[in-house]
């Protein structure tokens, strides 16, 4: 009767340390889920960025075309009314 005690003191404690393992891992496994979303959340982050950067640099592009082409067209105006007051 004491080794039956025994066996079963054991058997519970043996469950217990079952238990909570399973308790840590299940842990683990969300928290390791929740890392995976969260990277996948920086990667479009980083991505969204990216392209911002790519849009706002045509954008900049852009606008020195447009300034070059207003240069041009200020220094031909400046001409045609240098010409008319000739």
């Amino acid at each position: 009767s004491d080794i039956i005690g025994l066996i079963n003191d054991t058997q519970a404690t043996i469950a217990a340390a079952v238990e909570e393992q399973t308790a840590t891992t299940n842990e683990m496994s969300r928290s390791v889920n929740e890392m995976s979303i969260g990277s996948g959340e920086i990667a479009s982050t980083i991505t969204g960025v990216a392209r911002t950067a790519t849009d706002t640099t045509a954008a900049a592009a852009s606008t020195s075309d447009a300034a070059d082409e207003l240069a041009r067209m200020a220094a031909e105006m400046q001409q045609l009314v240098a010409a008319f007051r000739r």
